[in-house]
């Protein structure tokens, strides 16, 4: 029976139409074979893909590892503090890692007080409407009495001549005060307040013409005033009610007088802070184990080992990663030189961290201070060996020797660089795959063809043989004859 092909040229042909022979089957089969290679190639690029894609789910989970470790490194990012203030009505207190622990003695003597400037109406005390266009044009002019910045001119024009186009002029003037209405209830409510942003003293001077309402004079309602404290025993004054520089990591809110007794103010070790960043690195360091756990195991039941088994970038990451668990930390000079000395163990078949709670708990509380140089120890000193720095440091670096961004220089990443190879090498087989097909595409056209000739041939044959029979007086119509 005759079959009807169309090839991978997109050439149409009928096989077996004098033979009988289904000659698309054959050509198909043999294409197939020829086309063994070209499988073997796609399977390999599968592969590489896969491999590719479980160097990238490492490194991400490598990258936040890093960024984690990035925010333990000093003793200022590591460790936290907790701050509390005996009467928190006077004051209170928020404390950084850089704070030392301790005790401290306030005493608020006055609070700093921004000045006050409240319009007045020569004729009206205040002005019968806020919105109305009514005062002259002209300037406004704002100075610090101290000297400490340049006056500032404010234009007044018949787009912004009423209270709250002046005051709305003055806001966006750059002036260091602020301007607003207030309404006091009278037959002429409005005013313009003028505060400061600071504890200067301020003058304005308006000078405008024309207008049904008189130009403003401005009364001080409140004097600046600086706030007045004791910190130890110690007289202080500062500009503002938040004192970020008086203890060195503590912000200070002073909230109001309490001379002339006394209040304290508490910074201690946050140990429950400490506590959770040191799980979370455990989290994220297992994290990048179960990855690798996944993509190097072998399972007995499936037979079907992961993509990366075997492979010999892998074993240089989980080297160096373990490494760092190890390692002691040169130099330092507290109780605990490595992450088992506070109860950090790995454990030895799957290669995950776990925490001894009591141990760890006991070291933050009897030796704090040996805690935070294990993690921080030299985090801010560039240029050391590497195991000169504390956990955390040597995790930064020994992770962005892993992951560096591929460049084509000598500090790319391992895993980076692995994952460039992976992904020229299925660049490579694509184009191996195309030049394979042109050949393969010009293999089945000479194929057909042949065939294509073959069944001509034969169906030649058949015809002259047919008439040589008719010339005889053979009737070849009759299948009997």
């Amino acid at each position: 029976m005759a079959t009807q092909s169309i090839s991978t040229g997109g050439t149409i042909s009928f096989s077996g139409l004098a033979t009988g022979i289904d000659t698309g089957s054959i050509v198909s089969q043999l294409m197939a074979v020829e086309r063994a290679p070209q499988k073997i190639l796609t399977n390999q690029k599968t592969k590489m893909q896969s491999q590719a894609d479980a160097y990238t789910q490492i490194s991400s989970a490598l990258t936040s590892l890093k960024s984690l470790m990035a925010g333990m490194n000093t003793a200022d990012t590591f460790t936290a503090k907790t701050a509390s203030v005996g009467d928190s009505s006077v004051a209170g207190a928020s404390a950084s890692g850089a704070a030392m622990a301790g005790v401290h003695y306030l005493k608020v003597t006055s609070l700093a007080r921004s000045q006050t400037l409240v319009s007045e109406s020569s004729t009206m005390g205040g002005y019968a409407s806020n919105t109305a266009q009514n005062f002259g044009t002209g300037t406004f002019t704002i100075s610090d009495s101290t000297g400490g910045q340049s006056p500032v001119s404010i234009t007044i024009d018949s787009t912004n001549n009423s209270l709250q186009g002046i005051a709305s002029a003055i806001n966006a003037s750059g002036a260091y005060v602020t301007a607003g209405v207030i309404n006091d209830g009278s037959g002429t409510p409005y005013r313009l307040v003028i505060n400061g942003k600071d504890t200067n003293t301020y003058s304005v001077n308006a000078s405008l013409t024309g207008g049904t309402y008189d130009t403003p004079t401005f009364d001080q309602k409140v004097a600046a005033s600086k706030a007045v404290f004791q910190l130890d025993g110690i007289s202080m004054t500062r500009t503002s009610n938040t004192v970020s520089d008086a203890i060195p990591g503590v912000t200070l809110t002073l909230v109001k007088p309490n001379d002339p007794s006394e209040t304290t103010i508490n910074i201690g070790n946050d140990t429950s802070a400490i506590t959770k960043k040191i799980n979370d690195f455990v989290t994220a360091y297992n994290s990048v184990m179960s990855l690798v756990t996944q993509y190097t195991s072998f399972d007995q039941k499936t037979k079907k080992a992961g993509v990366l088994l075997g492979d010999t970038t892998i074993r240089t990451v989980l080297d160096s990663i373990q490494t760092v668990l190890t390692n002691q930390v040169a130099g330092v000079t507290g109780s605990y030189a490595s992450l088992a000395d506070i109860g950090i163990n790995s454990d030895k078949s799957t290669g995950a961290l776990s925490i001894d709670s009591s141990k760890l708990t006991a070291a933050l509380g009897s030796n704090f201070n040996d805690v935070v140089s294990l993690f921080t120890q030299n985090g801010d000193i560039a240029g050391l060996d590497q195991d000169q720095y504390g956990i955390a440091e040597q995790f930064n670096k020994q992770i962005d020797f892993l992951t560096h961004f591929y460049s084509g220089a000598s500090n790319s990443g391992i895993i980076s660089t692995r994952i460039h190879g992976l992904n020229d090498g299925m660049t490579n087989i694509d184009n191996q795959i195309a030049a394979m097909e042109v050949r393969l595409v010009s293999i089945e056209k000479r194929m057909n063809a042949q065939f294509t000739a073959m069944e001509q041939l034969i169906s030649n044959t058949n015809a002259w043989g047919n008439q040589l029979l008719a010339g005889l007086g053979v009737n070849t119509s009759s299948s009997s004859k």
